[in-house]
C-alpha cells in the first residue's frame, strides 16, 4: 500500500488520560462486568462463518502491485484455512499459501454487523513471520476498491516513527465522493503521551490486541472524539477516538477516520486489499458493537 503520511499530528492524539485509567486496579466485580461479544470466533475447527480467502492477479512478492484501488479479498477453496495448537484449544492458521504455493491469503469473517456506532474487537496473535509494513492483523471496511468512497480501517505494523518499528498500528481511511479524506494513523505512546515506538506483535509469541473505537462521551473518555494533525491545516482530522491494548494494558490512542464502521464492512483477518498477507496464528476473535472500558478490556485479556 502506497504511505500517505500527515503532518504535524497533534498532542491532543495521545491523550494521556487513558493511561491513568487504564492502571486502575482491577476486581472481581470488574471482571464480572466484562460484556458477553456480539461474535465469537473461537477457531476451534472449520466454520462457515470463516472462510479462506485470496486475491486474483497478486504479484510474486504477494502484493496486489494495484496501489490506486487495491483487489478485493474473495472466496478462494485453494486458500485453504487450517486450524492447530492455538491460545487456547485450537486456532486458526493462516498458511500463506494458496493452491499449494506460496501467495496471500487470509480468512474472511462472514455475517458480522456491528451498525455505525462505538465497537470492540479483540483476538490472539501469534505471527511464524516477522510482519511487514502495512501487513494486516486485522482489517475491516466498506467500499474499499472504491477510491472515492473507501472507508476502512486496519491493525498493521508500521516503521514511520525514527524508522523503527511499531505493532499494532491503527491506521484508517475514509472518503466521502472523493471529498473530505481522512487518513490517520496511531501507534505506541509512554504514559506521558508520548510518540514511542514499540513492537509489541513479535513472531513466535501470543500477543492479545484489543481495538476500542469510541463515538461518544462515557465516564472514560469525557470528550468523545479526538484529533490528528493540526486544525487548519492538510491532512488535520477530528473524529472518533480509539484505544488500543495489548495484553490488556493501554498500548496507544488516537484517530479513527469517520465512517470506517457499517453494516455494509466486511472482516477479514490476516489480509487487505493492497500488501502481503499475514502467516500464523489468530485465536478467540471477539467484536462487541459498543465500546469496552479500560477495566472490561482488562477482564477478557486473558
Amino acid at each position: 500500500m502506497y504511505k500517505k503520511l500527515l503532518s504535524g499530528v497533534l498532542a491532543a492524539a495521545m491523550v494521556v488520560g487513558g493511561a491513568a485509567y487504564a492502571a486502575q486496579p482491577q476486581t472481581a466485580a470488574d471482571a464480572a462486568s466484562a460484556p458477553k461479544p456480539k461474535y465469537t470466533f473461537s477457531m476451534n475447527g472449520a466454520s462457515k462463518k470463516v472462510v479462506g480467502v485470496a486475491r486474483k492477479g497478486d504479484t510474486a512478492s504477494g502484493g496486489t502491485g494495484n496501489t490506486k484501488t487495491g483487489v478485493l479479498p474473495t472466496a478462494n477453496k485453494k486458500a485453504k484455512l487450517q486450524y492447530k495448537k492455538g491460545k487456547h484449544g485450537k486456532a486458526l492458521y493462516i498458511s500463506r499459501t494458496v493452491g499449494g504455493k506460496a501467495a496471500s491469503m487470509g480468512a474472511e469473517l462472514k455475517g458480522v454487523k456491528l451498525g455505525n456506532g462505538s465497537w470492540t474487537v479483540s483476538f490472539w496473535v501469534k505471527p511464524e513471520t516477522d510482519l511487514s509494513n502495512f501487513m494486516a492483523m486485522f482489517f475491516t471496511g466498506s467500499h474499499i476498491t472504491d477510491p472515492k468512497n473507501t472507508k476502512w480501517l486496519s491493525i498493521t505494523k508500521d516503521s514511520w516513527l525514527d524508522n523503527k518499528s511499531n505493532s499494532p498500528t491503527i491506521w484508517s481511511h475514509s472518503v466521502s465522493n472523493g471529498k473530505n479524506d481522512q487518513f490517520p494513523w496511531y501507534g505506541h505512546q509512554d504514559k506521558k503521551g508520548k510518540w514511542t515506538a514499540d513492537l509489541a506483535v513479535s513472531k513466535g509469541k501470543w500477543t492479545h490486541i484489543t481495538l476500542v473505537v469510541n463515538t461518544k462521551k462515557t465516564s472514560w473518555d469525557k470528550k468523545g472524539y479526538c484529533e490528528y494533525g493540526t486544525k487548519g491545516k492538510k491532512g488535520y482530522v477530528k473524529s472518533y477516538h480509539a484505544w488500543t491494548y495489548v495484553n490488556g494494558k493501554l498500548f496507544g490512542n488516537g484517530t479513527v477516520a469517520k465512517g470506517t464502521m457499517s453494516n455494509s464492512n466486511k472482516f477479514f483477518l490476516g489480509l487487505n486489499a493492497w500488501d502481503t498477507g499475514f502467516k500464523g496464528y489468530i485465536d478467540d476473535v471477539k467484536l462487541w458493537n459498543k465500546a469496552l472500558s479500560p477495566k472490561q478490556v482488562k477482564a477478557i485479556a486473558k
